[in-house]
């Protein structure tokens, strides 16, 4: 019985390490622009203040974090989905990211109780917003250019 559960617990932990690996691989991932400046002022989001508050180790109020941390992700998960009407739907990524982000959100309360990494998960979730705000941007850019090339290829 004991082995079982051992084996349960690590082939968990293998998995939700493999899962991380691969959130951490997508957030690598190199836009050809930073779009995300764009967006980040269009739609005034505060992960940048809060990411800048935390690397300078300011001190910052956490449920406000928090507030404009899920803020932030609500709007860009919804301009995600419904910025391009010829997709309404989010990538295997995106989807993965977006998963990723709810558990780190979900487990930070119990890592700010315990105060246990809770600034490397705030950056964590920045880089997170900052991705699907560049993605966005992206979407929002390529979008636009499109109308533009099929006119002048007319």
């Amino acid at each position: 019985m004991i082995v079982s559960i051992l084996i349960l617990a690590v082939s968990a932990a293998l998995f939700l390490f493999y899962i991380q690996t691969i959130c951490e691989k997508a957030l690598r991932q190199e836009f050809s622009q930073p779009y995300f400046r764009e967006v980040v002022n269009a739609i005034r989001l505060e992960y940048p203040r809060l990411r800048d508050s935390y690397a300078s180790n300011n001190s910052v109020d956490y449920a406000n974090a928090c507030l404009a941390l899920k803020c932030d992700f609500l709007t860009l998960e919804y301009l995600l989905k419904n910025g391009d009407p010829a997709r309404r739907h989010l990538s295997r990524r995106e989807k993965l990211l977006v998963l990723y982000f709810r558990s780190l959100l979900f487990l930070l309360p119990f890592r700010h109780a315990l105060n246990l990494h809770e600034k490397q998960a705030m950056m964590k979730l920045a880089a997170i917003l900052q991705f699907f705000a560049n993605s966005v941007g992206e979407k929002l850019v390529v979008s636009t250019d499109a109308p533009a090339q099929s006119a002048s290829n007319s």
